[in-house]
């Protein structure tokens, strides 16, 4: 008995010992633990952000939710809320893969967006092989609807007001949706002031310099423009079909401007001239998007389309001047536009993936003046081509190679001239965790001229100059070469720091001759350029407060070199910064954009714009969202753009006039009511862009 009692204490021991270290413990006080959700991160693919709720409530549309993430990747110009790359890119928006346009998502409701992500260069065929884009990944629901009604209206600048409607419904594996828009838009500020300086032949054949001023003295701008879309869109796990029906009216009433002329030296007494430029045009456009998956491995899709559009465009110019007849161009067009995509996409193993495209399209533009010269031209432009590329990804890294073979054919009535040449993309994605990314691509393809470029019409511009097309001109070759790094390091801080190459030869360029026996001069073009452009810069943002006050800045330089028949340099800088702070359901936002400064290679132009400084407030409750914004307060004059042009025989300085610069007030409401059990708020349909215009202007 007394063994069995003494091997019970033994066995009891480390149990005492337990509860003594266990009482030791209770008596410490632990730290608290906190686990927090990585809301930003890179692959080697691409950048993924996850919007706070505060940052989802305070945005009004997807440029506002853009706006506020401040991606470091993106730019978002805060006059015109384009969005592009910080080199100026363009990026091309998507919607739970479907693409959407500018107006599209100006109605998504970004209460229901979980993710947004940015690529270079996707390999998915359903983002249609576009170079750059913003992916809203939006929540779906089994079914129900809504609707969404949003007005704008600005104040100190004239009439600017636009109302828009969305509405969806969707019910087993459809969704339908509906947009009608109306914008209107009157302005007496809205102007170009011209100070050219001709170098001409007098009738003994010498040069002899007439320095000619047409400035604005006043103006009248009134448009009107009412869009209707209609879209069907059929998903399930193997099929998506997507059709898109949509109708422009869009009208200019007037586009009037009048104005002093004078001359130096002079050449009798003061003088003025009127003119005005309405315009009229109606389009029609259907789209289409048929996905199939074949088997587990490949996917097959075709994104037909087809745009009809009927377009007016009258100019008159007269002046006081009695030897000068007034100048009437009286322009209509007629214009089809068709074409379709192919696309082929299939996984070699689990971590690479081949794909094909093969594409055509056609566009025909009939074109008629009449007026002061009378001309009757048809443009018809065809391309095609195919694509082959190879995609290889895993956890780290991504590359990616296409090879295209493209065809273009540009006739002008009987005239013809047809090429072939390669577009290459190889880029390279390196993420040696979900911290930093490196990325890099190569871009070699052409740029082919607009058609109203080579036309070969003469058409008079004023009583000293004439200007026509070239048929003769060709493509043009460009290069990018993009290098960049991001860094996100945590939920609060982010930075990308790039460097871009762009190169462009063969580049058409306008030059000037003497005409009508050198008492006034002809513009024509030729190709006898080379443009470069290098950019480096970087982009920062930083957050406060928990995520409630957040600065974000991107500085940049950008050196531009114009060689051949121009020789122009220039170093400007450029960069944005903003803040924003959160409020419970009121958020306050402020953003500066410098100055603008760019050389527009094609028109050998040093173009300007001023800056910009927008302060906005906001309050959300449940589904409306009021915003106020105050832009360019202490600005008062109507500057928006500033372009000068240097040649031997020709010069000029255009002062451009409008409201975009100028002080402003801008009050945006928006109204979301839904429908049904489920809500699916997604693929927002909108307005249709404008046709491209043959109409030499």
């Amino acid at each position: 008995m007394r063994r069995f009692t003494f091997i019970l204490f033994l066995l009891s021991i480390p149990f005492v010992v337990l509860a003594q270290e266990g009482d030791s413990i209770q008596t410490k006080e632990l730290e608290a633990v906190r686990i927090e959700a990585q809301l930003q991160r890179e692959t080697s693919q691409a950048t993924v952000v996850i919007p706070t709720r505060r940052q989802k409530l305070a945005a009004q549309n997807a440029v506002d939710l853009l706006r506020q993430l401040a991606m470091p990747q993106l730019n978002i110009n805060l006059v015109n809320s384009a969005i592009t790359t910080q080199t100026g890119a363009g990026v091309e928006v998507f919607i739970n893969y479907l693409l959407a346009t500018q107006e599209d998502i100006n109605g998504l409701h970004t209460a229901d967006v979980r993710r947004v992500e940015y690529l270079d260069f996707p390999t998915d065929a359903r983002f249609l092989g576009k170079e750059h884009v913003v992916h809203f990944i939006v929540q779906k629901y089994e079914y129900g609807g809504y609707t969404k009604l949003s007005v704008r209206e600005n104040f100190l600048v004239g009439l600017y007001s636009t109302a828009e409607l969305y509405s969806k419904f969707s019910y087993k594996g459809m969704d339908y949706d509906l947009y009608a828009g109306a914008e209107n838009q009157a302005s007496q500020h809205a102007g170009v002031s011209t100070i050219g300086d001709y170098s001409l032949l007098n009738a003994h054949g010498a040069a002899t310099d007439v320095r000619r001023k047409e400035l604005v003295t006043k103006s009248r701008y009134r448009e009107d423009a009412y869009p209707i879309s209609l879209r069907a869109v059929y998903d399930s796990e193997r099929v998506r079909i997507s059709n898109l029906l949509g109708f422009v009216y869009q009208k200019t009433h007037t586009a009037m401007n009048d104005g002093e002329l004078s001359y130096e030296p002079q050449t009798g007494a003061a003088s003025s001239f009127s003119s005005d430029n309405p315009a009229q045009e109606r389009l029609v456009k259907w789209s289409g998007y048929y996905l199939f998956a074949l088997g587990e491995k490949a996917q097959l899709s075709f994104t037909p389309y087809a745009t009809y559009a009927s377009m007016r465009d009258k100019r008159e110019y007269t002046t006081s001047l009695p030897t000068e007849p007034a100048i009437k161009n009286d322009a209509t067009e007629q214009q089809y536009n068709y074409g379709i995509e192919g696309s082929l996409v299939r996984d070699l193993a689990e971590r690479q993936r081949v794909f094909l495209r093969l594409y055509y399209g056609s566009t025909h533009h009939d074109v008629r003046y009449a007026g002061t010269t009378t001309y009757d031209n048809t443009f018809v432009a065809r391309f095609a081509g195919g694509r082959a590329g190879y995609n290889f990804s895993n956890q780290q890294w991504n590359f990616r190679a296409d090879v295209a073979l493209q065809w273009e054919e540009n006739r002008i009535n009987l005239k013809s001239i047809k090429d072939l040449y390669p577009v290459i993309n190889l880029s390279a994605g390196f993420a040696p965790s979900s911290r930093h990314a490196f990325r890099t691509y190569f871009h070699y393809g052409a740029n082919y001229p607009e058609a109203s470029i080579k036309t070969p019409n003469v058409l008079k511009q004023n009583e000293l100059m004439y200007f026509t097309g070239n048929p003769s001109i060709a493509l043009s070759r460009q290069f990018t070469y993009d290098l960049s790094y991001s860094w996100s390091p945590n939920n609060w801080f982010g930075a990308s720091v790039y460097g871009q190459y762009f190169g462009e030869l063969n580049l058409y360029v306008p030059v000037f001759k003497h005409y009508s026996g050198g008492a006034a001069l002809l513009r024509g073009y030729d190709s006898d350029a080379q443009y470069h452009r290098v950019k480096l810069g970087t982009s920062l943002q930083y957050k406060l407060l928990d995520g409630a006050l957040q600065f974000a800045a991107s500085p940049a330089v950008t050196m531009f070199r114009l060689r051949g028949h121009y020789e122009i340099s220039e170093n400007p800088f450029s960069g944005n910064i903003s803040a924003v702070y959160y409020l419970k359901s009121f958020y306050f936002q402020l953003g500066y954009q410098t100055a603008f400064r760019t050389i527009q290679g094609n028109r050998v132009v040093r173009y300007e714009e001023p800056d910009f400084w927008l302060l906005q407030a906001g309050w959300s409750w449940n589904s409306l969202n009021v915003q106020l914004s105050a832009n360019n307060l202490f600005r008062n004059d109507w500057l928006v753009s500033t372009e000068r042009f240097e040649s031997p025989l020709y010069s000029e300085t255009r002062y451009g006039e409008g409201e975009a610069y100028h002080r402003r007030l801008r009050l945006s409401i928006t109204y979301t009511f839904g429908y049904g059990k489920l809500v699916q708020q997604r693929n927002e349909i909108s307005a249709q862009q404008g046709a491209q215009s043959a109409i030499l202007k």
